[in-house]
């Protein structure tokens, strides 16, 4: 989980260092377009992941409170990359939907 917050706050900073967020009326180029359109797909992906050992745990013996303090930990990370992916996905729509 540390590992996503950690590239999470990478996102952000790249986001917020970007010249074009400072002018109200320049849109993102596109190559940065095209760099948030690919985290979107990261964070999705990780994401998805994530859910799919959710559903591996189910199958899976160890102790029952074992299963649940992890199956806990992969829904909240899963929960956050998905969450990311709908932020960017509303900044790239705002920022970039003129460059599609």
């Amino acid at each position: 989980m540390r590992k996503y917050m950690s590239v999470m706050g990478v996102m952000g900073l790249i986001l917020l260092s970007t010249s074009s967020f400072a002018n109200e009326h320049q849109l993102m180029d596109k190559k940065q377009c095209t760099e948030m359109k690919e985290g979107i797909g990261y964070f999705l992906g990780v994401a998805d992941y994530l859910f799919k050992e959710i559903k591996k745990l189910e199958g899976m013996s160890g102790s029952e409170k074992e299963k649940q303090g992890t199956e806990k930990e992969l829904w909240e990370g899963a929960l956050a990359m998905s969450q990311i992916s709908a932020n960017y996905s509303t900044v790239y729509e705002v920022w970039c939907k003129s460059d599609d």
